[in-house]
């Protein structure tokens, strides 16, 4: 770090208190640059992370912000029902930010999951969460095994970041998308083909459901 970028997030701190914490924290993220590798003003291009529709072997959650919808609770996002060994694709192109595991502890049903992080801009985070649906920390490492994608990396759309594990019924991919910290309706976000997709995915198992219920 440079002499310039310290005295300058010190004036910062001093200037606007806590203020400034948060914008040191951020810092890396105000700063984001795609060089150039796609077009990143918005986020209106996204598409499945799925290769081909006969992977996804249910739907049962879309976006939620209340329990008025069929699944009757909040969800800050989609779920992908996928079949074992199936390729996971990049919605949206971006560089990989984080890669972590978590244990939901022990007895949890679903206890094991990992995830990957790509960053598409400065204010937009795309979260790929792989749920085995294990009590069993080998699957957590055999899932993380299968992941193609290392951080730092960046990925163009549609590109394979890594093949989904299934163990457990209920096994899934929790997709979601954060804006400026914040979890929306993904619905913007889509393509015009993408949305099209996901909606006849949606409607192959649910004819009268919605991707999103506010």
């Amino acid at each position: 770090m440079g002499k310039f970028k310290i005295i300058l997030i010190i004036v910062i701190v001093l200037s606007v208190g806590f203020g400034g914490v948060y914008l040191y924290i951020q810092w890396d993220n105000l700063f984001f640059d795609n060089n150039d590798l796609y077009e990143d003003v918005e986020l209106d291009y996204m598409n499945v992370v799925y290769e081909n529709r006969s992977y996804i072997y249910a739907f049962n959650e879309g976006y939620s912000s209340s329990i008025s919808c069929p699944w009757g609770f909040i969800h800050e996002g989609i779920d992908y029902f996928l079949i074992n060994n199936s390729k996971v694709l990049a919605a949206a192109p971006g560089q990989v930010e984080d890669i972590e595991w978590r244990d939901n502890g022990e007895g949890t049903e679903n206890r094991f999951y990992a995830r990957i992080w790509i960053r598409f801009n400065k204010d937009i985070q795309i979260g790929y969460n792989f749920e085995p649906w294990t009590q069993n920390e080998e699957d957590k490492n055999q899932q993380l095994s299968m992941f193609s994608v290392q951080v730092g990396d960046w990925v163009e759309i549609g590109q394979e970041i890594a093949r989904f594990l299934y163990v457990g019924e209920g096994a899934h991919i929790h997709f979601d998308v954060i804006e400026n910290n914040e979890r929306s309706c993904v619905e913007k976000y889509f393509s015009e083909e993408g949305y099209d997709e996901i909606m006849e995915m949606i409607h192959s198992f649910h004819p009268t459901w919605e991707l999103c219920y506010p």
